[in-house]
C-alpha cells in the first residue's frame, strides 16, 4: 500500500495526529459533562435549601404566607431557580411572575437589573419536588433550572479554543511530518544512492554525516565500509600491477631459452636444464612472497587489537627469537618500562616485529647486538617501538626505496618484508619510520596510536 518510507512516516504521523484529535475531543464531552453535572449538584443543592427554608416558614404560621413564600421564590430567582410553590391541592400559590408583582417598582427594577447582571438564558429542565411538614406533605414545589449565559459561554468559549489548538496543532504536526520524514529519508536515501554508486565500481564514495544518531552511526559504518573497499580494490590493482612486472622478467627468461632448445640454438643439457630450474625457483619464490603481501593484506582490513603489555611482549618476542640470535653471535636485548601499555594486534604486532628483526639479524655482524626498545609518547598519545642494530646500516641511495614493493637489494631476496611491515603499521593507524648510518646501524621506529577506528 505505502511504497516509500517517507510516505510510511508520513501516514503514521497522521494516524497519530488523529488518535489525539479523537482523544481531545473525547475528553472535552466529558469535561463538559463533568461541569454539567457539577453544576447541577449545586442547583440542587439550591433547591434543597430552598425547600428547607419554605416548610421551616409553614411550620411557623401553620398556612401558607405568601408574602414569605414571595421572598423565597425572589431569592430563588436570584439563585437561578424559576420555581412555581403549590399546595396539597395542586392550586398555585406563589410563582416567579406573582413575587415579582408584589415588589414595590423600585425594588422589582432592582431585582430585575440583578437578573440581568446574571445574564441568565432559556430555561433549562424542570422537576418536581414534595414539601413536608411532620410527615404530612404540605404541597410542592416545581423548579425550572435557568441557565446561565456565563456557563454557556464557558462551555462555548472552551469549545473554541479547543478547535483552535487542534487546528494548530494539526498543521504544525503535518508540516513536522513532512520535515521529520525528509530528514529520515533524505540520508537514507543519500545512502542507497552511494551504494548504488559502489555497486558501478565507484569505491570510496562517501556520504554526509551529522549528528550521533542511528542514522549518524549507519552513515559512518558505510563510510568505513567504503573506505576499506577503496583499500582492497586499490591494493588489488597494485598487486596485480606488481605481480605482472615482476613474472614478466623469469617468464622471459624460461620462454626464451625453451625456444632456444626448441629451435635447436641451445642444447637440452644439464647445464641448461638447471638454469631453467633455477628461474621455477625463483617463480616459486615469487608466488610464496605474493601469496604472503597478499595475505598481509587481508590481515590488514581485519585487525583485532586489544590493549597489551608491551614489555612482557618484547621479552616474549626476544625468547622467541633468541635462539637465532645466539647461533649469530648476536645479542638481543629488551628496554622497556613496567606497565608501557600499548594498544594492537597481538597477531600483527608478531609480524611486524619478526620482520625488522630479520632484517636487523641479516644486517648485523658477529659481536653486534640488538635492541628492542618500548617506551611512551603522552603527549602525542601513541607508544613508540624501535628496533636498533649497530649493523652495516642501508645506503642514502637506497634508503628511499626500502619499503617499495619487490625492491631489494639483497641476492635472493624478494622486497616484500618491509612493505608488508608498512601496511600492517598503517592500518593500525600508526607510522613507520627509519633512521639509518652506513657502517654504523639502523633504527625502525613504529608508533601506535592509543586510540584508532579500525575499518
Amino acid at each position: 500500500m505505502f511504497k516509500t518510507l517517507r510516505i510510511k512516516i508520513l501516514f503514521l504521523f497522521l494516524l497519530v495526529s488523529l488518535i489525539s484529535l479523537g482523544a481531545a475531543v473525547a475528553l472535552r464531552f466529558l469535561l463538559v459533562a463533568d461541569f454539567e453535572q457539577y453544576r447541577e449538584g449545586e442547583l440542587l443543592d439550591r433547591v434543597q435549601w430552598l425547600t428547607a427554608s419554605i416548610e421551616a416558614t409553614y411550620e411557623y404560621t401553620d398556612e401558607w404566607n405568601k408574602r414569605t413564600v414571595s421572598h423565597d421564590v425572589i431569592r430563588a430567582l436570584m439563585l437561578g431557580l424559576d420555581i412555581t410553590v403549590l399546595d396539597s391541592k395542586n392550586r398555585v400559590v406563589m410563582n416567579s411572575a406573582k413575587a415579582l408583582e408584589r415588589l414595590s417598582p423600585d425594588t422589582r427594577e432592582k431585582v430585575k437589573g440583578a437578573l440581568a447582571s446574571q445574564r441568565l438564558g432559556s430555561a433549562g429542565k424542570t422537576m418536581a419536588f414534595p414539601l413536608f411538614v411532620h410527615g404530612t406533605e404540605i404541597g410542592s414545589v416545581d423548579v425550572t433550572f435557568m441557565q446561565r449565559e456565563k456557563d454557556l459561554a464557558f462551555i462555548k468559549r472552551a469549545d473554541t479554543l479547543l478547535a483552535v489548538a487542534l487546528t494548530f496543532t494539526g498543521v504544525v504536526v503535518i508540516l513536522a511530518s513532512f520535515g521529520l520524514a525528509r530528514g529520515i529519508t533524505a540520508p537514507i536515501n543519500r545512502l542507497a544512492e552511494a551504494a548504488r554508486s559502489i555497486e558501478k565500481g565507484e569505491t570510496g564514495r562517501k556520504v554526509p554525516v551529522s549528528g550521533s544518531d542511528e542514522i549518524a552511526v549507519l552513515s559512518n559504518t558505510f563510510n568505513r565500509m567504503s573506505d576499506a573497499l577503496r583499500r582492497q580494490e586499490s591494493l588489488r590493482k597494485k598487486l596485480i600491477s606488481d605481480v605482472a612486472h615482476e613474472l614478466r622478467t623469469p617468464v622471459a627468461a624460461v620462454r626464451a631459452e625453451l625456444e632456444a632448445m626448441i629451435d635447436g640454438v641451445m642444447p637440452a643439457e644439464k647445464e641448461t636444464l638447471e638454469s631453467l630450474l633455477e628461474e621455477t625457483g625463483r617463480l616459486t619464490s615469487l608466488i610464496e612472497g605474493i601469496e604472503d603481501m597478499a595475505h598481509a593484506e587481508a590481515d590488514a582490513l581485519s585487525l583485532k587489537p586489544e590493549s597489551i603489555d608491551l614489555r612482557s611482549f618484547l621479552h616474549d618476542v626476544a625468547e622467541r627469537f633468541g635462539p637465532l640470535f645466539a647461533k649469530a653471535n648476536i645479542r638481543l636485548d629488551v628496554e622497556c618500562p613496567d606497565k608501557t601499555p600499548i594498544r594492537a594486534d597481538p597477531e600483527k604486532l608478531n609480524r611486524i616485529l619478526d620482520n625488522i628483526l630479520g632484517n636487523s639479524l641479516n644486517a648485523s655482524k658477529a659481536d653486534g647486538r640488538v635492541i628492542m626498545r618500548g617506551s611512551r609518547a603522552p603527549d602525542r598519545g601513541e607508544t613508540l617501538l624501535e628496533i636498533e642494530d649497530d649493523g652495516s646500516g642501508i645506503d642514502p641511495a637506497v634508503l628511499p626505496h626500502i619499503f617499495e614493493r619487490f625492491y631489494s637489494t639483497r641476492p635472493g631476496g624478494l622486497g616484500l618484508g618491509l612493505s608488508i611491515v608498512r601496511e600492517l603499521v598503517e592500518a593500525h593507524g600508526g607510522r613507520l619510520s627509519v633512521d639509518s648510518e652506513q657502517g654504523r646501524g639502523t633504527i625502525f621506529t613504529v608508533s601506535i596510536p592509543d586510540l584508532h577506528t579500525v575499518s
